[in-house]
């Protein structure tokens, strides 16, 4: 890997963001060196699809802010929370989720406004938000709160049909939620992502059309594949 390509993260600040952790515990990514320089390294940056991202994530909080309030009338709803550092397993985890849902019990629901397709990982990541919240108030000698449910807010349909709006906002609760969110296998691939990217030694990479497609070190790393320099036959004769 060509360390000098991109810029290391402060020292105090090396961690993982629930959605990276999350991409992987679905084998989105599979490859443990991008995982370990995630930790430490911070991901080069296309300032202009972020700024598409950041205009299409505005819209989609506006409108999970607005559903919350209207759904849970006698509750708190905090957007954009900053969690504290959680050490987990070898690693740090770090992120805001984009709402959390006090109720007057003091339970919590834990919400993420997504701009993009459906996908299981956004119920990974909402459900590592609410170990962490659970984390950071046990850190804290606080109570640790019931996490009554999560949810997932998308905004990829223009509809206002009622049908349609409810398609595009996703609801988990009850008292087994997160497990539901968080299975036990799931969380077992979490603790190996947590392990195994947290360690001193770097580890081999794991290249493959789905690892390096999207990866965001593979112009430093001497083992990814490059896709589009592929060789396509035509395989008619097998059919």
């Amino acid at each position: 890997m060509d360390f000098n390509l991109f810029k290391r993260k402060a020292r105090g600040y090396e961690c993982l963001g629930p959605s990276v952790v999350a991409k992987a515990a679905t084998f989105e990514n599979s490859c443990d060196l991008s995982l370990w320089m995630a930790t430490r390294y911070k991901a080069p940056k296309n300032d202009t699809s972020f700024s598409k991202w950041q205009l299409e994530h505005t819209a989609v909080l506006s409108k999970l802010n607005t559903r919350l309030k209207t759904k849970y009338q006698d509750a708190k709803t905090y957007m954009e929370l900053p969690l504290q550092k959680i050490p987990l397993h070898g690693n740090t985890l770090f992120g805001t989720p984009d709402a959390v849902v006090e109720f007057p019990d003091g339970g919590l629901l834990v919400a993420d406004a997504k701009s993009g397709k459906k996908n299981q990982s956004h119920w990974i990541q909402c459900g590592i938000y609410g170990v962490m919240l659970r984390a950071a108030a046990w850190s804290k000698n606080k109570p640790i709160p019931n996490l009554f449910g999560f949810a997932l807010c998308y905004g990829d349909a223009e509809s206002s049909n009622s049908d349609n709006q409810d398609k595009q906002f996703l609801l988990i609760t009850g008292e087994n939620a997160l497990d539901q969110v968080l299975p036990e296998p799931t969380k077992e691939r979490i603790r190996n992502i947590l392990k195994v990217s947290g360690a001193a030694e770097i580890p081999d990479a794991n290249p493959s059309s789905n690892n390096c497609r999207f990866c965001d070190w593979k112009i430093g790393c001497p083992n990814a594949i490059e896709t589009s320099n592929e060789v396509t036959v035509d395989a008619s004769h097998f059919l």
